[in-house]
């Protein structure tokens, strides 16, 4: 008997899937319930992130006037979080401002209130920082004959006018000085601050108003020359003669120097708008004063000179040092055309030569020796942690890719072969200065 009601009690089927069911609804329902809560919860939370990481980056910008807070809270109530609880700390002083935040949400849920899960707390973080670093430039802007013949001249103006407007607007003036360094065949540094670095005016070879240092083959490394110790370049002409709308000279003429360590708008713009073309392309010469005038050994010199009152005093501890956490070190190389070769006349005397007399000239330095000083240059900058950019303008490809192994990386070097060295300059002046989202 025993047996048959075991036998029949398990054979018995009628009642056993409703049972089942019941006894299985509940955990099916906390399964794909829960699954529901989870992706709504995950949503909420990516929401929030997302409104903090913009609000705290618009916070942290050094133009923001707003609170702090209140500008984290205006984006979280962009996104529909009015209701989120926020924290917000900030640090600002002149050239640097931190913002670090934390937002809170409670998400209150649908399904998993079975298992007793009422409600899930959403937390999100954000640090944000704009860290405006002392900032040296030395601008090098290529003015020869050339520039005058593909138009380049009428856009370098207005564009490095503007570039210098935006990398010295009044919130950030006060941390960046700016070396402008016209070059064409040579550098002019000015007469005064020529008979100052060569050590009285009676050093000079001639009087005419070209003030060109010359340098030797080993000067075209890191470090500061001893000027005192190089001589006057020649005045002379070698391409320009007789060309017409060109200024004839080698050496730029006194009213096209170096303008040194400037924040000042008017100044540079000044400079810039009075631009002429002369002769020859010098890349190297112009580069290695770049790089002089970014080098700590030149501070003591650029100070003597500014006590002197030859050039602005707004920064005495400038050159930094290399490595000085606090400075960027920048160099901006523009031209137009291929290095070129350097001669000098042949009697080292201070006559216009017409080019066609071939004897009347010598060749100091090479094309590919010319070249292989500016790739020296450029490395030995970049391994000093200076950041070069390079706007080539309507260069050959062979000319380009020479240009730009000399900037820092490969989005570093521009083309601007149409109407675009505005575009490059622009380019430049946002990456020398850029919002950063740290967290």
């Amino acid at each position: 008997m025993r047996h048959g009601a075991i036998a029949r009690f398990l054979g018995a089927s009628e009642g056993n899937i409703p049972i089942l069911t019941a006894a299985l609804l509940v955990p099916m329902m906390l399964i794909a319930g829960g699954a529901i809560d989870l992706v709504a919860y995950q949503t909420k939370k990516i929401t929030l992130q997302d409104a903090l990481d913009r609000g705290v980056l618009a916070a942290a910008a050094l133009s923001q006037t707003k609170d702090s807070k209140d500008t984290v809270i205006e984006y979280l109530k962009a996104s529909s979080l009015s209701n989120a609880a926020v924290s917000v700390e900030d640090d600002h002083s002149t050239n640097a401002k931190a913002v670090n935040a934390t937002a809170r949400l409670i998400y209150n849920t649908t399904f998993l209130k079975i298992a007793g899960i009422d409600k899930m707390n959403i937390v999100a973080q954000a640090s944000a920082e704009e860290q405006r670093k002392n900032i040296e430039i030395s601008l090098l802007l290529d003015i020869s004959g050339s520039m005058l013949d593909n138009g380049g001249i009428y856009q370098l103006k207005p564009a490095a006018k503007e570039f210098i407007n935006t990398i010295l607007k009044e919130d950030v003036r006060a941390m960046t000085s700016v070396n402008l360094v016209p070059y064409a065949g040579e550098v002019n540094v000015g007469h005064d601050m020529w008979n100052f670095l060569a050590g009285g005016s009676y050093k000079r070879a001639h009087a005419y108003p070209s003030s060109c240092f010359e340098f030797l083959n080993g000067d075209f490394k890191i470090g500061v020359t001893e000027l005192s110790k190089r001589d006057q370049v020649p005045h002379f002409t070698y391409y320009n003669y007789k060309k017409s709308g060109k200024e004839p000279w080698w050496c730029p003429t006194d009213d096209t120097p170096i303008t040194y360590l400037s924040n000042d708008p008017q100044v540079l713009g000044t400079a810039i708008d009075n631009l002429k073309v002369f002769d020859g392309t010098g890349t190297a010469y112009a580069m290695k004063w770049a790089t002089m005038l970014l080098d700590p050994a030149m501070r003591p010199t650029l100070n003597a000179a500014s006590y002197n009152g030859l050039i602005s005093s707004s920064f005495p501890d400038r050159p930094a040092d290399y490595g000085d956490q606090e400075t960027m070190k920048v160099i901006v190389l523009m031209t137009d055309g291929q290095i070129g070769f350097q001669q000098r006349p042949t009697n080292n005397r201070t006559f216009l030569y017409e080019p066609q007399n071939a004897s009347n000239f010598k060749e100091l330095f090479s094309q590919s020796k010319a070249q292989a000083q500016l790739d020296s240059l450029c490395t030995d900058a970049k391994g000093k942690g200076i950041r070069i950019f390079t706007i080539g303008f309507k260069l050959t490809n062979s000319v380009a890719a020479k240009l730009a192994t000399c900037a820092s990386s490969a989005s570093d070097a521009y083309r601007a072969d149409g109407v675009d060295i505005a575009d490059a300059f622009k380019s430049i002046a946002t990456s020398i200065q850029k919002l950063k989202l740290t967290k």
